[in-house]
Order: structure tokens, then C-alpha cells, then sequence
């Protein structure tokens, strides 16, 4: 993004934005707006103990990220490394059979990078003394020339434009439109990551540079290699990135898959460590009934795996005056669309780009942005499901039933 003069308001300030949420989507719309001149401030839920966080420290709902062309402009607009050069190529797709065999490749370039190292490469370029964390925003007022937001710390800020960038479980959706949720699709991803240096040299040459498929009865599984934890790319430092999309009923089967060892039943993720051992063994079970041969060697080799439920969610405004819904916080899209990030990064050029184009003049940039902002989401919900349906995700298979404790 070019920058073609800082964003002001008429007694020459600076536009002052609060962001609320300081993931993926939150650093892209404070980077975008910070680099065309506005008074951006992040605030961000989670607590890192006063350290930015680096590789690894930071739990992702999403252990890679398939790179799209939005990313890689918006990369290279903010002087971040390209993903080629953090990243994994994925030279070929290969879909197997249950026995392990291929049954179809083709060519399909890909550039893989793990989520943290996208995060840590975001979060290294916006200026630490504007990204705050282990502070929530509760609520805000608003009025035609001004949003108050308000705080857990009983703190409050005045902006000219709040931006709701706080995920699937947005505070800021909640206050705006009440029968907004989002919807369990049915079904589940079992997520993992194996360090490459543990897989056997036939199995790490079979998937090294390939994006691999097995698609079961109501289920499917892939995999492909992602950056270490620091980011090395060298062979045999990389990491393996595994997913398992499962159907789990909604209601008891799914609260006892997501019940952690506290007792707590999660909702939209179970983290790295929390995944109760009975519930992993279950699975076993089921994957070596279902899965091929070296998609069960993947599963038994995790150690601690965690899971992604899936959920649907659309909204049918993302633009409320002075605050506007970005990323997660307006649609959640099925990871089958490999879009997620690059719907926040659309969000946040094209916000910035708006504000530049209106002069400042911040209802008028929301009012043009809003309508592409919503096409865009509504395709994407909808080709995430389609996705989901040709693999029959969610649809009920069998008598398998994870039971609760």
C-alpha cells in the first residue's frame, strides 16, 4: 500500500483507532491503518506476562497457513519477509487410498508457513507501545462523532473508529447484533505437528514438497510440512502438520470431546495439552479402523494434539456507524477455503484503502466498504460448506461415538 498522506480529521489529528484483538486479524487492520497515518491502537485479551510473545509462545487456532496472494502483497507492502523465504513450497497435491497407495497427483505450487511464524512476523513490525495486552474491551458507547470504548481495567479510550477484530467470540458483535452466533457445522479437525527429525527417511521423502490427501467415509485427512518453531526450513528441522476433519455430534458427544482435564467444556478450541487422554486413546481406536496406515503412525506419534470444532458464522452488517466488524469477529470460514487470513488481510487493505479515498471521513470510507467486505464473506461461507458437503463433513457415518467420562 502506497501511502499517499496521513489520515486526518478536520483540526489535523490523526484518525485515533482502537482495535479490539490482537491476532491475525487485529495486526493486519493496525498495520494497514497505521501505515497510512491514523493513531492506532491495539488491545488484546490475552496476557503474554509482559512478553512479546516469539515462535511458539503464542497458541494458534490454526498450526499453518496455506499463503494466498493477499498475503503475499501485504507482506511485501510492510517490508516483511516474503513466505518464500519463511515459508514451505508445496510443489504437487497427492491423494492416497487406504492402503497408502496414490491414486492421483497433480501440480498445484503452494507456499506453506506455520501460524506463529505469520504471527511473530506481523507482530515484530507493529510498534510495541501501541499493542497492549491482558486488556479487554467490555463494551463501548457510541455517538455520531465519537466512540467511548470501555475496558476490563474500568479504563476508558475515545476513538473516531473502533474496529471489533476479537474472533469467533467477538464482545463487539455480541453488543451489536444479538442473534448473531456461530453455528457447529457437525464435525471436528484433529490438529497436530510432528518434527520432521522423528519421521523415517521413506516417509519424510513420500511427503516432503507434496500437500497429501486421504479421503475416508464421512471424514478426510491431509497433511504437508511447515517451518520448525523457530523457523528453520533445513530438511529434518522442519515439522509435519497433520489435520483430521471427524464428525462428532453436537450436544453430549461433542462436550465430552471437548471436556479438558479441569472439566472445562471448550467451545471453539481445545489447546495443545488439554485434550483428555481417554479421548485421544478413543481416537486411536477409530484410526486404525478408518485411517490408512501412515495417518495412524502420525496420530500415534503426537503428542499432544488439540482440536479445531468447526464452525459457520455470518453476519449481515459488519459496519455500524463508527464501528465495524473485521476477520472472525464478522465470518467464520471453514479451513477447507485455506482463507481465513486471507479474508482479514482483504479486510484491512481495503479498510485503509477506503479512509485514504474519503479523505478521513470515516463513515463515509465504511459505507463503500462494507458491501464488497459482505460479498466476499457470504462467498466464502458458502464455498466452505459446499467444500465440507462433497466430502459428506458433518454428515451422520456409522456407530462410532466418542463417550464422556
Amino acid at each position: 500500500m502506497q501511502v499517499k498522506a496521513d489520515i486526518t480529521q478536520q483540526n489535523s489529528q490523526p484518525l485515533r483507532v482502537v482495535i479490539a484483538g490482537g491476532s491475525m486479524s487485529g495486526l493486519c487492520a493496525g498495520l494497514a491503518l497505521h501505515c497510512i497515518g491514523c493513531d492506532v491502537e491495539i488491545f488484546e485479551r490475552a496476557s503474554y506476562q509482559g512478553v512479546t510473545p516469539t515462535f511458539g509462545s503464542v497458541q494458534s487456532h490454526g498450526a499453518a497457513v496455506v499463503v494466498q496472494m493477499e498475503i503475499n502483497q501485504f507482506l511485501a507492502e510492510h517490508g516483511i519477509s516474503i513466505p518464500e523465504a519463511v515459508g514451505m513450497t508445496s510443489c504437487k497435491r497427492q491423494y492416497i487410498t487406504g492402503d497408502g497407495s496414490i491414486i492421483w497427483e497433480e501440480s498445484t505450487p503452494q507456499v506453506m508457513i506455520s501460524w506463529d511464524m505469520l504471527y511473530h512476523q506481523l507482530r515484530k513490525v507493529f510498534p510495541d507501545e501501541r499493542y497492549h495486552q491482558g486488556n479487554s474491551v467490555i463494551g463501548f458507547q457510541l455517538s455520531d462523532d465519537c466512540v467511548v470504548v470501555h475496558f476490563e481495567d474500568e479504563r476508558e479510550e475515545k476513538c473516531d473508529l473502533l474496529i471489533g477484530a476479537d474472533g469467533v467470540d467477538s464482545t463487539i458483535r455480541q453488543q451489536l447484533i444479538l442473534n448473531a452466533m456461530p453455528q457447529y457445522a457437525g464435525y471436528i479437525a484433529w490438529r497436530g505437528l510432528i518434527d520432521e527429525n522423528v519421521l523415517s527417511s521413506d516417509v519424510a521423502k513420500f511427503f516432503a514438497d507434496k500437500f497429501t490427501f486421504f479421503n475416508g467415509p464421512s471424514m478426510q485427512t491431509l497433511c504437508y510440512l511447515v517451518p520448525g518453531p523457530n523457523g528453520e526450513l533445513d530438511e529434518g528441522k522442519r515439522r509435519l502438520n497433520w489435520l483430521w476433519y471427524f464428525n462428532v455430534s453436537d450436544g453430549e458427544e461433542l462436550n465430552a470431546v471437548m471436556t479438558n482435564h479441569q472439566g472445562r467444556v471448550r467451545r471453539f478450541f481445545m489447546p495443545q495439552g488439554e485434550v483428555r487422554e481417554e479421548v485421544v486413546q478413543q481416537m486411536r481406536v477409530v484410526a486404525k479402523r478408518y485411517l490408512p496406515e501412515i495417518f495412524q503412525y502420525f496420530f500415534e506419534l503426537t503428542d499432544k494434539p488439540f482440536i479445531q470444532p468447526i464452525y459457520d458464522l455470518s453476519v449481515p452488517r459488519m459496519v455500524f456507524g463508527r464501528v465495524c466488524l473485521i476477520g472472525d469477529a464478522a465470518f467464520v470460514v471453514r479451513p477447507h477455503t485455506a482463507a481465513g487470513i486471507s479474508k482479514a488481510v482483504t479486510n484491512a487493505i481495503e479498510l485503509a484503502q477506503g479512509l485514504q479515498e474519503s479523505g478521513g471521513d470515516v463513515v463515509a470510507a465504511l459505507e463503500q466498504w462494507e458491501p464488497i467486505q459482505l460479498a466476499m464473506g457470504n462467498y466464502l461461507k458458502v464455498l466452505g460448506v459446499t467444500l465440507g458437503n462433497r466430502s459428506r463433513l458433518g454428515h451422520p457415518f456409522g456407530e462410532f461415538k466418542i463417550h464422556g467420562c
